[in-house]
């Protein structure tokens, strides 16, 4: 893991550190992200489009998307916006290699 993917994963660790439900939601969608990631089969176009949700729910999965090098973007209004995301070349299931 880089310095900067290191640095990407402790601010989203800050940012969950007294929150349950926030954590919750976190590892939850780290498992649809690494899910999504080995199904090639029902993903073709590689694209995941995620329900609505609030903004800072949405902020805490940008970060999630930025650490397994999504491109990812929100669309909607109000309560009906949500994240959009799609794989590229840097997208991958991270690593944690022991020190």
């Amino acid at each position: 893991m880089s310095v900067t993917e290191f640095a990407m994963v402790e601010e989203l660790a800050f940012l969950v550190k007294d929150n349950l439900r926030c954590k919750h939601l976190v590892l939850s969608m780290e498992e649809t992200f690494l899910n999504f990631l080995q199904d090639d089969s029902s993903h073709s176009d590689g694209i995941l489009e995620l329900q609505p949700m609030d903004a800072y729910n949405r902020l805490l999965l940008h970060r999630l998307a930025d650490i397994f090098g999504f491109s990812h973007v929100s669309i909607g209004e109000g309560a009906n916006r949500h994240l959009i995301l799609e794989r590229c070349p840097e997208t991958s299931m991270y690593v944690c290699e022991p020190t």
